[in-house]
Parts: C-alpha cells; structure tokens; sequence
C-alpha cells in the first residue's frame, strides 16, 4: 500500500450517530488519523441505541463498529474544566475538529471556533449541525428522518394512488452530509496548504440534503412544476416495475424503454403475443402488463433471472436486502467486504473504502476502539499527562473506560 490521500492529517471527532460518524470514518480509511472523543457522560448514543445481550454493551454494538473502525477513542468531559484544558491541548496538536451538535453546544461548552483559534492558529472546523449555526430554525434537533421531509425529498416519493410522500428506509441526509463534510474538509486542507489559514465551515444537513432533488429541484424552481408520484413506474417508458421472484421477499426490478426492448422480454415470459404491442397501448395495460411478468417472475431465481434478460439486453436487477448483498457475485469478485476481528462481537462483512486508489489500496485497519481504549496513548504519550493522573481524572470522571450509567448487557 503507498501512502494514503490523507495520512498525516489528524483530526478531534467530536461527533455522534451516522452523519458525522460516516464523515470521519471514510476521512480514517484515506489514512486521517481520528480521534473520536465522547465523554463518559455523554456518549455517541449509537453505542447504546440498539442494546446488545453482551457485558460490555457499548463496545459491542455493530452500528458503532461499522461507523468506527480506524479511529482512536479518547474520553474527555468537556464540561470540566480539567477535560477542557486537555482537549485545546489536544487540538493544538489537530488538523481539524469535526462535530454535529446542536448549534449552540460547541460555544456553552466554551469551546466554540475562536477558542480553537487561539488553541491552533490554522484549525479547521467543520460544524455539521442539521440546520446550520444561523437562522430561525438553528435551535432544533435534526435526525436523518426529518432532514429528509424537510429538505423536501420525501415529496418525490410515493405510489400516485392515495397522494401519500414516503421516505427512504434509511436516514438518507446522514450519508449524503457525511459525504459533503468530507469534500468540505478536503477543500479546506487545499486551501490551508496554500494560504496557511484555517477555516470554519457551516455546513447545513438540511441545505445539503436539498440539493439532492436534482431534476425534481430544477423543475419547481423554474416553473412551480409539483412532484408527480410514479412508485415504481416511469413517466414514460413502459412497462417498469419492481416485481416478485422466487423466495422469501426476493424481487426483481425491471425497465422496458423501448419497443425491441418490449419484444425481447415478452418472448422471454411467454408472452409473444403481446409483442407488437406499441408505447402507448404498453403505457394503457401497465396493470396487466404487471400481472403477466408477475406471473413468470414469481417462478424465476432472481440473479438467475437478472443475467438472463441482461444478456437479452433488458435493463434489469435483482433487488438485494442488507443480507443478500454480502453474497453479491460482482461485489465478492471486487472484494468489497472485510472482516474484521473485534474483541467484543464475531467478525462481520464490513464495506471497503468505495474509493479506490490507483496508487493505494484502502482496507480496514482496526475494528472500532472500546470506549477509552486510547487515553493513556493520547493523554500520556502525546500531551504528556503523568500516569499517576490518570487515575485522578478517571475519580473526576472526566475520563473512562465505560460510559456512565450505561445499561449493561
């Protein structure tokens, strides 16, 4: 492996849950080193979100795990002056901070951009609250579910029956901020190389989520155009569907843009007779053009199905759940998945970086730390802490090796 993107950069990760989190982790698999700080009275709640039967609960969670691997983990109470001193200790020694707390926590912690200034001249901040520092809507909470509705995607969504807007079945505007705070902190490390300044970045999840709308953005911009629901239909090819394969919830998506398109697979489900049939009469029997291919994909495997109507030219795909695509063909062939060991839990496929390099090979390097794992390695190795202080601040509770007031196993 050569030398990864951003190996030499370290960064104080001050976040919780997905968005920042995410951000962090793939910042770690292009060689950042990140330190993710929590304090053993407020810790990232993904540790404890979903309770694992284990002793060690907080250590043992697999949504913590996937989004914590190849950090560090030192706690601090920032809340203590002690904890506060050491942390601007820390940050002197920090590229950038990184955090997604409300908007006004960083400042009533007394550790807003003009401390860390004066901590580290040159200091990248990046603040990730979901509605950003300023505005009327600064002081609410954001989660992924509502940045979603309130970015207006959810609108895009739905079945055109009933006029009802669904969301995604994930948090979408974690992932997608968590990616912008990558490109955020990237542009301000250029811009740092050449003007020696740092830089604080408000980056807005509901703002980033917004753009996202792409075509249905533009269209109401322009001219006041409402989102029409399709489900899974299209507003012109036909037909197009996500239809019913053979096993336990297993579907295969398919799309027909054009007429050879629609010959090609009427032949293949049997129904060659219906193979002349134009756009628009295909447009008119969508409903009993569902019905018939249902028939056929209820009979078929669906990766079985998926390579036959590809090699036919037909657009189609199987449609993988979260278990399936551990076992996808191409996925496994492009060694996606890592397994990781972890002292807590068995070794589970975890995703590799989705970027890669020509001239490196990011791979996971560590499972994700146990709560503390680090604070000798930073307090005492970097900032030069006596060990016998050690156990004086752990008294204080400024730091530790468990949350406090977890639930155990």
């Amino acid at each position: 492996m050569k030398r990864l993107p951003l190996a030499g950069v370290r960064v104080a990760d001050l976040t919780m849950m997905w968005a920042g989190p995410y951000a962090t982790r793939v910042l770690a698999e292009m060689g950042a080193e990140v330190v993710k700080i929590e304090s053993p009275r407020a810790w990232d709640n993904v540790r404890t979100l979903l309770p694992i039967d284990h002793p060690q609960p907080w250590n043992a969670s697999w949504y913590f795990n996937d989004y914590g691997r190849d950090k560090k983990s030192l706690t601090l109470d920032l809340a203590q002056p002690r904890g506060r001193e050491l942390f601007l200790r820390f940050v002197a020694k920090c590229d950038v901070v990184i955090e997604n707390y409300r908007a006004e926590v960083l400042d009533k912690l007394g550790v807003g951009y003009e401390v860390l200034r004066r901590a580290r001249p040159d200091v990248i901040l990046v603040s990730m609250a979901g509605f950003g520092k300023t505005g009327p809507e600064r002081d609410l909470v954001g989660f992924g579910p509502i940045v979603e509705m309130m970015a207006g995607m959810s609108s895009l969504a739905g079945y055109g029956d009933d006029g009802i807007p669904y969301k995604t079945g994930v948090s979408y505007g974690d992932p997608i901020g968590g990616l912008a705070a990558v490109s955020a902190v990237v542009l301000a490390l250029i811009q740092r190389r050449r003007t020696k300044q740092g830089v604080w970045i408000d980056l807005a999840q509901r703002e980033t989520m917004a753009q996202m709308a792409g075509e249905a953005f533009a269209a109401a911009s322009l001219r006041v155009v409402q989102p029409t629901h399709y489900g899974n239909r299209h507003p012109h090819w036909a037909p197009q569907g996500v239809y019913p394969a053979a096993g336990d919830d297993q579907w295969l998506a398919i799309s027909v843009r054009d007429d050879a398109e629609w010959r090609a697979l009427a032949g293949a489900i049997g129904a060659a007779e219906l193979g002349d049939l134009s756009l628009g009469e295909r447009r008119a029997r969508h409903d009993e053009l569902d019905a018939r291919i249902a028939i056929w994909s209820r009979q078929q495997d669906p990766q079985s199905a998926m390579e036959a109507l590809q090699a036919l030219r037909i657009p189609a795909a199987r449609v993988l759940n979260t278990h399936d695509i551990h076992w996808d063909p191409h996925l496994l062939a492009r060694e996606s998945w890592s397994f990781l060991p972890h002292p807590c839990v068995q070794p589970w496929p975890q995703p590799v970086s989705a970027w890669r390099l020509s001239e490196a090979n990011p791979q996971p390097r560590r499972h994700a730390p146990l709560f503390g794992e680090h604070n000798r390695e930073i307090l005492c190795g970097m900032l030069g802490v006596a060990e016998s202080e050690l156990a004086e601040l752990e008294a204080e509770q400024i730091i530790g090796d468990a949350p406090i007031g977890a639930r155990v196993g």
